[in-house]
């Protein structure tokens, strides 16, 4: 016997699934029952943070809990009979709950937003074929119907369809400011914006360090002329993690290793063992592309001018520089307003354009004989290995050379 449910509510299916009986015996010895779950609502997003402005995808998902077959409808919309055994969800079941309402958005301080929004179903609305333990969504892109999720703040969004007869798990979405980090160091400040889409993990592992002011104080250990500058370190030996030992699974893209570009330094072993230390590049790094990830770019003149006093520093055994480097403070500040929107990456930039958002030509390089264009920054991180090198390897601990020593 199939179970219907109505936008009115759920059409009880306790006899349905044989339970009728039991639920009655539970209930003449006094003990208090409750109806089994018959569907699961969930939603889900591959990006829980976000640009203020950019689209907010999220999968809207139903599930059946039972072992017999399930058939939703939607009351005064629904003819029986309509539907498909081969569909997806469709928007007014997503949007099936009280007056035609979807999700439920609250900020942290719990005042709610968008109360009003109401999607009418136009026309009949297909019913819903769920198989025993099927399942069935769609992906909605959420900014076309909810203004506030195109304003900074963190929310906490519920889906109740079906006159919220049935309730998700909350879901957690942060949209952000288009915001940049602001490096101070010894030898002068430097700009970076980030790359949200391509990288949303590791920018709110990023983020979420200098929120905690985890970088103050620490130093950039690492110089390679030509390759990379690299960082972020708390224990000074690159061997140092987050205290809490997080681990981010690689986000690789197409974005080109390129002066300025700023990636996460990893075990060459495992691409999954990023967690706090950073590299800078000094120049083009083709070899990194596909293999690292950028999560970053500097911006602006003085950006640049503060990574090449760094790049100019003399460097001993290892690539240590002989100069202390110091990241006296890194912080967080909004972009302008007027930037907005306007893809400022180095992808868009290009070339010296003599303006704040200034950078090299992606072919400069920083640092004395800096290695030639297929030179490849090694990051290496906690466990003394690299990434793919810069340049070719030293045989005996396959560490990169330094293209000043070649």
């Amino acid at each position: 016997m199939r179970t219907w449910i109505y936008l009115s509510g759920i059409a009880v299916a306790t006899t349905a699934f044989g339970l009728g009986e039991a639920r009655g015996k539970e209930e003449a010895r006094g003990v208090a029952t409750q109806p089994a779950p018959i569907i699961a609502a969930l939603m889900r997003t591959d990006r829980p943070l976000v640009q203020a402005g950019r689209e907010v995808w999220i999968d809207f998902i139903l599930t059946n809990l039972t072992t017999a077959p399930v058939s939703l409808q939607i009351s005064k919309t629904t003819s029986e009979g309509a539907g498909s055994p081969l569909m997806g969800l469709p928007t007014a079941h997503v949007f099936s709950g009280v007056g035609f309402s979807g999700l439920s958005i609250r900020d942290v301080h719990g005042d709610a937003f968008d109360t009003s929004v109401s999607v009418s179903p136009r026309g009949l609305v297909p019913a819903i074929q769920l198989a025993p333990h099927g399942s069935v969504g769609v992906r909605l892109e959420m900014t076309q119907y909810y203004d506030s999720l195109r304003r900074p703040g963190k929310y906490t969004l519920v889906w109740r369809p079906y006159e919220g007869a049935v309730e998700s798990p909350p879901l957690q979405i942060q949209v952000l400011p288009q915001r940049q980090a602001v490096l101070t160091t010894s030898f002068g400040k430097m700009r970076m914006r980030f790359y949200y889409e391509e990288a949303p993990n590791h920018v709110q592992n990023f983020i979420e360090l200098v929120e905690q002011r985890f970088y103050d104080g620490l130093t950039f250990n690492r110089i390679i002329p030509g390759g990379l500058i690299q960082g972020g370190d708390p224990r000074g030996d690159r061997r140092g993690v987050r205290s809490d030992g997080k681990r981010l699974v690689a986000e690789f893209s197409n974005i080109p290793f390129e002066l300025g570009t700023v990636g996460m330094a990893r075990s060459m072993r495992d691409p999954d063992s990023a967690s706090c230390q950073f590299f800078i590049c000094l120049g083009r790094q083709p070899s990194f592309d596909g293999s690292q990830t950028a999560f970053g770019y500097l911006v602006g003149d003085e950006s640049f001018e503060t990574l090449r006093k760094m790049a100019a520093i003399p460097v001993g055994n290892d690539d240590r520089p002989r100069e202390p480097v110091y990241i006296q403070a890194i912080s967080l500040e909004n972009m302008p307003l007027k930037e907005w929107d306007r893809d400022t990456s180095p992808r868009a930039i290009g070339g010296n354009t003599g303006s704040a958002m200034t950078r090299p030509s992606a072919s400069s390089k920083l640092g004395p004989q800096a290695a030639a264009g297929s030179a490849m920054a090694g990051a290496r991180s906690d466990d003394g290995k690299v990434g793919p090198s810069p340049v070719r390897p030293r045989p005996a601990d396959s560490q990169p050379a330094n293209p000043a020593r070649k």
